[in-house]
């Protein structure tokens, strides 16, 4: 066996010890979450009966995560949210206020869509894209926007 051999078999081998210790505690988890219902039916209480906490994502902020009363945004109105988004995206990223953002600002304000496809939204060729330059090319994909 030679060294890339060797390299290759040791690689393999971490990786299944590494799926088999995902394994395990994917394990674990699933049955400290079916623990209390088990305790439930063994007092002779139904699972729903049991006092059940609610999964919350520790990533999701608190005032996100709760479901929101108000009816949710359609037609014209949405367009008009999503426009609203994507300018003000546009808008941060120019930092010097000139209406349009080369692909170095682009990339640097997180716009990567803009970024990668910078050179197709860019038809004049200038270097940089004006906010219409964007729109032009979202619609042509199939974007509703006013």
């Amino acid at each position: 066996m030679n060294g890339v051999q060797r390299t290759l078999l040791i690689m393999n081998h971490r990786h299944f010890l590494s799926t088999i210790r995902r394994a395990g505690a994917a394990f674990a988890i699933a049955s400290a979450l079916a623990a209390p219902a088990q305790q439930a039916c063994a007092a002779g209480v139904a699972p729903e009966a049991a006092a059940q906490v609610p999964m919350l994502d520790p990533w999701v902020p608190p005032e996100a995560r709760k479901p929101s009363t108000a009816a949710p945004t359609q037609g014209a109105a949405l367009r008009e949210q999503v426009e609203r988004k994507l300018r003000q995206g546009f808008d941060a990223a120019d930092a010097a206020h000139s209406g349009a953002l080369t692909r170095e600002q682009a990339s640097a304000a997180g716009l990567g869509y803009v970024a990668r496809h910078f050179d197709e939204i860019d038809r004049r060729r200038t270097g940089t894209v004006r906010f219409e330059d964007v729109k032009r090319y979202l619609r042509e994909r199939g974007a509703q926007l006013n």
